[in-house]
């Protein structure tokens, strides 16, 4: 299969006239709706602010080209006082009879303006000596969302393990033996003990979307 990029990109720029989405907007989640017969995109997006607080915004196209901005506002946004509470991005999207299923990275914390070189402290990062270590290192879990009309969604919480960063998560449209399928890319399991001397994508099972076992 021979991949073409679109002369028109990119298909959709940062917007100056919002602040949640006047830096930048990448890394989205693209379905065909069927029943409207559109493409549907979730698009990752932030701002100017210190933070740098992450949201997801939505785009709809006739062609899968051409988009336009459906709201003014992000459909689906951090809760500072949840697990997600620093950033929700990288949407996966997947339809199972009239629900779509929507995977994304989160952080407990807003990451800061990572990519500049002198990084400024970042007094909003506050966790406790004891408990879970993925507040102590910020990393990356993955949560599960479902929603009917991509307006309202219902955050059903984590699927992937609170002791690993593992993000790019996608499950599959259909059952296999009776299982729900799911790939992701757990960013610590390489090297010594494992099959691959990179982080790589593993392969996981499960029976209810929540619980996945022994990822392989």
């Amino acid at each position: 299969m021979k991949l073409i990029k679109s002369p028109s990109n990119p298909i959709l720029s940062a917007n100056p006239n919002q602040p949640w989405e006047n830096l930048v907007v990448l890394n989205p989640g693209v379905i065909f709706d069927e029943k409207k017969q559109e493409f549907m995109m979730l698009y990752r997006a932030a701002g100017k602010d210190k933070k740098h607080m992450i949201h997801l915004g939505l785009a709809t196209s006739k062609d899968g080209i051409h988009f336009k901005r459906k709201s003014k506002d992000p459909v689906l946004s951090p809760d500072e006082n949840n697990s997600d509470g620093g950033c929700i991005e990288d949407p996966r999207i997947t339809q199972m009879d009239d629900w779509f299923y929507v995977t994304y990275a989160s952080r407990p914390f807003a990451p800061g303006q990572y990519w500049k070189k002198n990084k400024s402290a970042r007094p909003w990062i506050k966790f406790p000596l004891e408990g879970p270590s993925f507040l102590k290192k910020n990393d990356t879990l993955t949560h599960l969302a479902i929603t009917q009309d991509f307006r309202t969604f219902k955050k059903l919480g984590r699927i992937t393990d609170s002791r690993v960063d593992d993000r790019d998560v996608i499950i599959f449209p259909e059952k296999i033996n009776g299982k729900f399928v799911r790939l992701s890319r757990p960013m610590s399991w390489y090297g010594h003990g494992y099959p691959n001397q990179k982080p790589a994508t593993y392969i996981a099972y499960s029976d209810d979307l929540m619980e996945w076992s022994n990822p392989k």
